[in-house]
This record gives C-alpha cells, structure tokens and sequence, in this order.
C-alpha cells in the first residue's frame, strides 16, 4: 500500500468532501483533480486542486510546522446563474468542517484509494470568489467560468 503524505491528504480529503456533498444536491455536475482535466469533462465541471502550501512554525525555537494550504477551485459552468448558484453552493458548504482522511493505494488497483478518517479541515481564509470573464467569442469552458481560492488547515490531532 502507498500512503500519501499530509499535502496530497488535504486535497483528496478537500476533492472527496465536495464532490459527496455536490453529489447528494446537484445532478450531472462532474469533479476533477486538475485544472486540465475539467477541458475533458462535458460540462458543467468543478476543477478542484491544490496550488500552495504555506508552512509557518508553531513557535519559536520549535520544530512543529502549521501548515496552511491553499485549494483552487474551477467552476465552469453551463450558464451564468448555474455559475452564481454553484459558487454560492460550494462557499456554502466549506463553512462547516470536514474530514480529513489519511489516503492510499489499494492492493493490486493504484487506481483506488483507500480512506481512513484522521481529523477534520477547516477553512482559515476565504481568499476570493470571482467570475472569470474572458470577453465574448471564447470557448464554451471559459464562457461561465468562476475561481474561488482559500486556505485551509488540519486541525491538531
């Protein structure tokens, strides 16, 4: 079995948590780990991934880090009000806590993961939430785009 480190923990823990709740409350939206994956997907698609990790030390002298990461979140959207409403939606729901899980490889499939609860996530920071507007003549991903970034941490075992 291969474990994951905290990092990737986050962010499968992150892509796990809303492509369940998007899964319980929307029909036909797809969730992807990559920004390039969403321009394979049919729309509407949610590109959710990690692009910083900021590590700080928890005192002085000390050798504990408090690791904040940053999580990117895509929305392309099959029209305006879908992107304001899912938009709304996903700020929604990353308000409460969520799961954190240590990941790995099952067995025999590297294409499934295995997930065990360690703790839980909260957002820190809500850093933006803004439509992404291209102009017009733009492909049909880019017409009803929306980025939302925050920083999120782990909470203390």
């Amino acid at each position: 079995m291969g474990y994951f480190r905290q990092s990737r923990n986050v962010e499968l823990s992150t892509i796990y948590y809303l492509e369940t709740e998007i899964a319980k409350d929307w029909t036909g939206i797809t969730v992807v780990k990559s920004f390039t994956n969403a321009y394979k997907a049919n729309l509407p698609v949610i590109a959710i991934y990690l692009s910083n990790i900021n590590n700080d030390r928890r005192e002085i002298g000390g050798t504990t880090l408090l690791s904040d990461y940053t999580i990117n979140i895509d929305i392309f959207a099959t029209s305006d009000g879908q992107r304001i409403d899912l938009a709304d939606y996903i700020t929604d729901k990353l308000k409460d806590c969520f799961t954190y899980y240590l990941h790995s490889q099952t067995s025999g499939n590297p294409e499934s993961l295995t997930r065990s609860a360690d703790g839980t996530i909260f957002v820190t920071n809500y850093i933006t939430s803004t439509k992404i507007d291209f102009a017009e003549n733009v492909d049909k991903y880019d017409l009803h785009r929306h980025f939302i970034q925050i920083s999120v941490r782990k909470s203390e075992s």
